[in-house]
């Protein structure tokens, strides 16, 4: 079973690493969101694991990214 508890931690981490650069803008998570796929796709092997990487990856860019936009539509108004 590739879902243990160090793998969904690694998760967590990468949905952290998003996070962080949603609070500076968002030309900051979509850098963090490039850098985390070109990671992904030079260090992970197993189809599984980079298939569940990149889509926690692009989930946590999509979730922060809508935060960001639904943001400056209330600063705007």
């Amino acid at each position: 079973m590739i879902l243990t508890i160090p793998v969904l931690l690694y998760q967590l981490f990468f949905v952290l690493l998003h996070f962080i650069a949603s609070r500076f803008g968002r030309k900051p998570l979509i850098i963090c969101m490039v850098l985390c796929l070109i990671w992904t796709a030079t260090h992970i092997f197993l189809v599984p694991l980079a298939v569940l990487q990149t889509v926690v990856i692009l989930a946590s860019y999509l979730t922060f990214r809508s935060r960001i936009t639904a943001k400056e539509k209330s600063e705007a108004a």
